[in-house]
């Protein structure tokens, strides 16, 4: 059963109307009978018939649909046209790096194309429930217990990413859907690899475009630098202190926010919520350090942290990684150290004498010299 209104499922076995607008459900086999006009009259890869509209993103529209083979529901995401012409060569390069994970918590890609207009265009499975990004804004703080489970189901799919050579760049409650009830989910999604890339690849993303979402940039995004699987690690280090202490662990205007997250330390959690412990804090603050090499080595000890954290491993896990003083971000390209000297400037610090050297490789697994 799906509501024709807002599209989402049925929340009990017995329900006849949709709990969030009141609206009469439809049985999914019979969506082309539902009571509404379709958003977009199309239909894609000759077997996806669009059935009416979901929503829009800053770069896309998204169409609930019908497989015309399986008379399943399905979501199309539809680039804009602005923005299609643009990049849709790229675009479609980086979805298609997601069609091989087949992991749980991660969407799954149906399909692909390009319009007879070249709009790029993907097929997906359809979710019912919201994102987390919709979840906080109703519910600023979420129980520790819960931001652990989410971020660990985040981290597992992030791991089957990078050991498929993929990087997200885009960690952010936005795309991460808990699928089922509001404020009872069953199940955790990772969506949107728009701007996944795959390690080592250069040239899809321009020198001087910092690529992912401001809040939840890790230092080496902020200044357009180099990125790796360390930097989704920083990523979920700040949903998780989003999660727990209800707020943002910087906050400020676009410069000052780049600044802060390149250099200023976050507030650890147990100082703003007395419900978190040092142990806590010792996770989230390690996934959160400044230079790459300094965070978990891997999404997987991450994970195995988290796990500790929910008393799921057994033995004596470490909740740290090795820390190399100073915890200081220095840039790797010589266009970051100049962007760098730009936002040390904004918080009115003394730059560094790295603005005129070059740099060590920032994600590096040791240490040379």
């Amino acid at each position: 059963m799906i509501c024709p209104r807002c599209h989402r499922g049925r929340a009990s076995p017995g329900a006849r109307h949709c709990p969030f607008d009141g609206e009469a459900l439809q049985d999914v086999s019979e969506l082309s009978l539902l009571d509404f006009e379709p958003a977009e009259p199309a239909v894609y890869s000759k077997r996806y018939m669009v059935r009416g509209y979901i929503g829009k993103g800053a770069m896309a529209r998204v169409y609930l649909a019908e497989d015309m083979l399986t008379k399943q529901p399905v979501a199309v995401k539809v680039l804009d046209n602005s923005q299609a012409r643009q990049a849709a060569d790229r675009l479609l390069k980086e979805i298609r790096l997601t069609e091989r994970l087949l992991h749980p918590a991660v969407i799954r890609i149906l399909d692909a194309g390009q319009r007879t207009d070249r709009t790029p265009y993907v097929v997906m499975e359809y979710l019912f429930g919201e994102s987390l990004g919709d979840r906080l804004r109703r519910e600023p703080r979420l129980p520790p217990r819960q931001c652990l489970s989410i971020a660990w189901h985040v981290a597992s799919a992030l791991e089957a990413a990078h050991a498929q050579g993929i990087v997200h760049r885009d960690v952010k409650p936005d795309n991460i859907f808990l699928v089922g009830e509001r404020g009872d989910p069953y199940a955790v999604k990772l969506l949107d690899f728009g701007l996944a890339r795959a390690v080592g690849e250069t040239g899809l993303t321009a020198q001087g475009v910092a690529v992912g979402t401001m809040n939840y940039m890790a230092p080496e995004q902020t200044v357009s630098d180099k990125t790796g699987p360390r930097t989704d690690i920083y990523g979920l280090g700040v949903v998780l202190y989003r999660m727990a202490v209800g707020e943002l662990p910087f906050e400020g205007e676009h410069a000052e926010l780049l600044a802060q997250h390149l250099l200023t330390p976050p507030t650890p959690p147990s100082e703003r919520v007395a419900e978190l412990d040092a142990r806590f804090d010792a996770v989230v603050l390690t996934a959160m350090r400044k230079l790459p090499r300094n965070r978990y080595p891997t999404m997987d000890d991450f994970e195995d942290a988290l796990a500790a954290l929910l008393g799921e491993r057994s033995g004596e896990l470490p909740l740290t990684a090795e820390l190399w003083e100073p915890d200081v971000y220095v840039p790797y390209s010589p266009y970051a150290r100049h962007i760098a000297g730009i936002l040390y400037a904004k918080l009115r610090r003394e730059v560094p004498a790295w603005a005129s050297l070059t740099a060590p490789d920032p994600h590096a697994a040791v240490r040379s010299g």
